[in-house]
């Protein structure tokens, strides 16, 4: 099945947020100024590139290949470079940015090969990569498996391996510089605002699985939320950090 990105991201925009412990993870690594290029690459609706400009005050850019997430990024800061593109057509000069970032983005890209092979071309040397994304361990340990057990199964065969993505990345003279697990083993509250997310369909997956799956997993999840909010166990992300030398 075919995700309609331009369907979605009229809830999409609605019950998705930049995380901030990431986007300090981006500062931890990276000394940004007015001078610096950043590229979200597959920026979506503008969540990160919108708080990363306005605390950075970065040059800012990002490309995205849906037309409905890039008009709805349009209208939240008029000092970011938005541009339609995909893994093969990232129409930015030769050596041109600093830095390059993917937030949740890797499983929707069809050949990472080709996509880290552009990558080097408009990086400059000494520019660093930063994809964030799941291990199949940390999918597994998603809470709400239980309530859509197939999301595990799909999403399993979307994301890349991360020892894939290492390779590939050497495969194309980059440098693997580390991965390393953000958001683990920590508590997060399951409340009316995360059924709202599944409710409008904010994660890509619940496109993807059978209708009656997630009728049936909405309806339990809403009976646990009945009388109040709930603790779980986050799973964590992935950040996996590369450079071209």
């Amino acid at each position: 099945m075919k995700l309609n990105y331009n369907k979605i991201s009229k809830q999409y925009d609605d019950v998705r947020e930049a995380d901030v412990e990431l986007i300090n993870k981006f500062l931890e690594e990276i000394t940004f100024d007015e001078e610096t290029k950043i590229l979200d690459f597959g920026c979506g609706t503008g969540n990160y590139t919108d708080k990363i400009k306005r605390l950075t005050n970065a040059d800012v850019y990002g490309i995205e290949p849906s037309d409905g997430m890039r008009k709805k990024a349009i209208t939240k800061n008029n000092k970011i470079i938005y541009k339609k593109g995909n893994h093969e057509n990232i129409s930015f000069p030769d050596n041109f940015f600093n830095f390059i970032y993917m937030t949740d983005v890797i499983h929707h890209i069809p050949d990472i090969d080709v996509m880290f092979k552009e990558f080097k071309r408009i990086l400059k040397k000494g520019g660093k990569i930063c994809i964030e994304t799941e291990s199949h361990e940390q999918i597994e340990k998603r809470f709400y498996v239980k309530y859509f057990p197939s999301t595990a199964i799909i999403d399993k065969a979307r994301y890349p391996k991360i020892n894939d993505i290492k390779n590939i990345v050497e495969e194309n003279g980059l440098i693997f510089i580390k991965s390393l697990t953000i958001g683990d083993a920590s508590e997060r509250t399951v409340d009316k605002k995360f059924l709202e997310l599944v409710e409008k369909k904010g994660y890509s997956m619940f496109h993807l699985i059978p209708e009656k799956e997630f009728e049936n997993g909405l309806h339990e999840l809403k009976k646990d939320l009945k009388e109040e909010s709930f603790k779980v166990e986050t799973s964590g992300d992935t950040l996996i950090w590369i450079e071209k030398i």
